[in-house]
């Protein structure tokens, strides 16, 4: 999940310290996805959020730390790609009552690699974890990620899988076919770095 920061891009931090005081870095939805696939007794089945938005905070001390990050997800917006499996979905999901998925990361902690020259072919390694709100409960959420500075942006990428009978949720079940309650997620956040924290251009090729 998904924090950022400075001159070294995403320095490793050591927990949740009170909501963030630095820099603020807005999400670019348009350059993000997040996407899950559910697994269903004859066939798994593939979807992705199309309206989410968000935050990640920084806090430009020396060394900057990456303090915290917001998702915020809109249930009725999320799609199977199939219509009548979407309507049964978001009456499973109770979207009316429940309109928003929020994602809170609470630590992220640097496992391999150099975030301050880590790039999208040698990304840093990090083990995220955080707090997932559906379904009006609380659980919280581990998950592997990979963090790079690319151009204007900070980009987190990642996979992690929720039980969705944590959160109040009962198994679909249906004649013949059965849902598992366990969901596969696989995010690509992109986070908009001002350019004080962009990584410096590549020198042209035979400038030395």
């Amino acid at each position: 999940m998904i924090k950022t920061l400075s001159p070294l891009v995403l320095t490793l931090l050591l927990g949740w310290t009170s909501p963030a005081v630095g820099l603020e870095l807005p999400l670019d939805a348009k350059a993000s996805s997040l996407a899950f696939t559910g697994h269903a007794t004859l066939h798994d089945f593939k979807g992705e959020a199309r309206s989410f938005s968000g935050f990640a905070h920084v806090d430009t001390g020396t060394p900057p730390i990456v303090t915290g990050a917001t998702l915020k997800i809109s249930a009725v917006d999320l799609t199977t790609f199939l219509d009548t499996r979407d309507t049964n979905m978001k009456k499973w999901l109770k979207v009316e009552a429940n309109p928003t998925i929020i994602f809170e990361l609470r630590t992220l902690k640097s496992t391999q690699g150099s975030p301050a020259t880590a790039t999208s072919t040698m990304p840093a390694h990090f083990s995220v974890k955080g707090d997932l709100l559906l379904n009006h409960a609380h659980h919280a959420v581990e998950a592997e990620a990979l963090g790079w500075r690319e151009g204007s942006l900070l980009v987190v990428a990642g996979t992690t899988q929720i039980d969705t009978s944590d959160y109040g949720l009962p198994q679909i079940q249906q004649f013949f076919l059965t849902v598992d309650k366990k969901v596969d997620i696989a995010f690509h956040l992109a986070f908009d770095l001002p350019p004080e924290l962009r990584p410096a251009p590549s020198p042209p090729p035979g400038s030395n």
